[in-house]
């Protein structure tokens, strides 16, 4: 995994079997998941076992950012949460309620505090390097495009028990279509909807262009009458956006689209628990030094790592870590190699507050809604075949989608709507969650009033809810609210591979993070090159893989 590890000086065993690697992993989010999926299939290629150790702040997997989001899989997802510089300044000075506007007024020291002023200051100085940007903005979107071909090929090379769990947790990859004669959900595209935009077409042409860049070739924008015979359930929504031209023909309104384009989705609140249950299950179990039998898999919760120990006689090896208790965690046994990750993802800042090196970093704030709405016994046949997943484009707001029949009900999640929180956290309870929790469910009974109104037991098609009816639903179990934070780098490029200390890199540790809303899309991609930047013969004359690493060193500054 790290062609330059260091062996761990330690006693050695006297009776155990143990594996000769060991990788312990800070973070057990999506990207925590691939990292330990990787280790795993490392070692297996090589007929060997390696001990994987993964260490969570939060006290479940319910509690992550992961496992409250819907995430869509897409190649350009990463691309929606900074601003650039003078754009920045602009909607930090619009109110996050606005459109376009991401500023935040009800919480202390958001604005103002040495990390948003930081944050901000690069940001703006990155900006005059034009040329710089494209060439990120490119390297991303290739990045992306190789992140869906891996989630592609997680799935094809996967077990029968791994297949399951991904069809299981609502797996639509994102890939060409295989059937090209009639468009169609769940085969690698999928219809997103853009409106209350002014000259939506134009939007989703910009869009267009950049898959057909990626050489994606069955991109359309699609009329009414195409998107109702792909979905059936978006008839409603092609009805109130649609109007009839002079030639009698039913077109889009100006503000409204809608767009067959490369994108699939994965239940993340499905898949990581099973996942690590998965993982626990064929990484099998090793004998330690007392004689008993004891997991290789590991996931440990509420252990807030606060600090690094390195070894006595070299600053650039990692020997253990400190917890928020004070509580030290060190290998008692002598592995070949002892490798740490860094995925902090949600929390903002960890790498500097741990004394590495990290570039100018923030956090925004995203917030989630999920229903789930009770069927009538007389719907269930009707509905039971319902599926889909899409993005819906506002002005200044793209919500992620999912939307299925599960466990008898109607399950519909978005995600999505971004304001800047520096490195403070955000709660349900102010301004931001509540209005754009209230947003979300009215973006919803404009999508889908049919289910909105079975929520409710009374017709909601064309009505403005209110925040009366929001609480309603979370009076009654069937809305779930929740907003948690991405940690951005200033760029808007993931932090990859190497990290470094005041005495230089480290020689047994890298990092995966900064991945702000593509942290699912972009995982295995973001994962593939962390790793390889510690495999040097691998990376060496891979023009493409150089590239990434240069824009994702934690060194990098403007």
């Amino acid at each position: 995994m790290f062609s330059s590890s260091h062996t761990i000086q330690a006693q050695s065993s006297a009776s155990g079997q143990y594996p000769q690697n060991k990788v312990t992993i800070v973070g057990s989010g999506i990207i925590g998941a691939i990292e330990a999926y990787n280790a795993y299939l490392e070692a297996k290629a090589k007929g060997t076992q390696v001990r994987v150790t993964l260490y969570e702040k939060n006290k479940s997997i319910s509690d992550t950012t992961t496992a409250n989001i819907v995430p869509s899989l897409t190649p350009d997802e990463i691309l929606s949460v900074v601003p650039r510089g003078p754009v920045l300044v602009e909607k930090l000075g619009i109110v996050f309620s606005q459109p376009g506007g991401i500023r935040v007024n009800d919480v202390d020291g958001v604005n103002d505090s040495l990390v948003a002023q930081t944050f901000i200051e690069q940001v703006q100085e990155y900006s005059k390097d034009e040329a710089g940007h494209a060439a990120r903005t490119t390297a991303l979107l290739e990045l992306g495009k190789k992140s869906m071909e891996l989630w592609q090929e997680m799935y094809d090379n996967a077990d029968a028990e791994l297949k399951k769990i991904l069809e299981d947790s609502n797996f639509n990859p994102c890939r060409e279509p295989k059937q090209t004669e009639n468009r169609q959900l769940h085969d690698g595209y999928r219809v997103d909807l853009i409106y209350s935009v002014p000259n939506a077409k134009q939007k989703a042409e910009g869009m267009k262009q950049d898959y057909d860049s990626l050489k994606y070739k069955n991109c359309k924008i699609l009329s009414p009458s195409e998107v109702k015979e792909i979905d059936p359930f978006l008839a409603d929504f092609c009805e109130s956006h649609s109007e009839m031209n002079d030639a009698g023909d039913i077109i889009w309104k100006n503000d409204a689209v809608a767009l067959y384009r490369p994108g699939g989705c994965l239940d993340t609140e499905i898949f990581l628990p099973k996942f690590y249950a998965y993982l626990k299950k064929v990484m099998g179990q090793y004998v330690s030094d007392d004689g008993k039998s004891k997991d290789c898999f590991q996931l440990s919760f509420e252990k807030n790592v606060t600090g690094i120990i390195y070894d006595d006689h070299n600053q650039s090896v990692v020997n253990g870590l400190r917890f928020f208790n004070n509580t030290i965690k060190q290998n008692k046994h002598a592995y070949a190699k002892s490798n740490y990750v860094f995925c902090p993802g949600e929390s903002v800042g960890t790498l500097n507050k741990l004394g590495l090196s990290e570039p100018a970093y923030s956090g925004f704030a995203g917030a989630s809604l999920i229903l789930n709405i009770p069927i009538p016994a007389n719907k269930l046949e009707q509905y039971a075949k319902f599926n889909h997943c899409m993005e819906v484009h506002q002005e200044g707001v793209v919500l992620a989608w999912q939307a299925r029949f599960r466990d008898n009900k109607i399950f519909i999640g978005v995600a999505g709507t971004k304001a800047f929180y520096s490195d403070k956290k955000p709660k349900k309870d102010e301004d931001f969650a509540k209005n754009r929790n209230l947003l979300q469910l009215n973006m919803i009974n404009d999508v889908l009033p049919e289910f909105i109104s079975l929520a409710f037991g009374r017709d909601t098609k064309g009505k403005l809810l209110e925040e009366s009816d929001l609480q309603f639903l979370e009076n009654n179990h069937i809305a779930q609210r929740w907003v948690g934070t991405r940690a951005v780098a200033y760029d808007g490029f993931p932090t990859l591979g190497e990290v470094h200390n005041a005495n230089g890199k480290l020689s047994n540790a890298r990092c995966t993070t900064h991945l702000g809303s593509g942290g699912v899309s972009f995982a295995p991609a973001a994962v593939n090159m962390s790793r390889r930047s510690y495999q040097d013969a691998n990376a060496k004359g891979d023009d493409f893989v150089e590239t990434v690493l240069m824009y994702a060193s934690s060194l990098r500054k403007r």
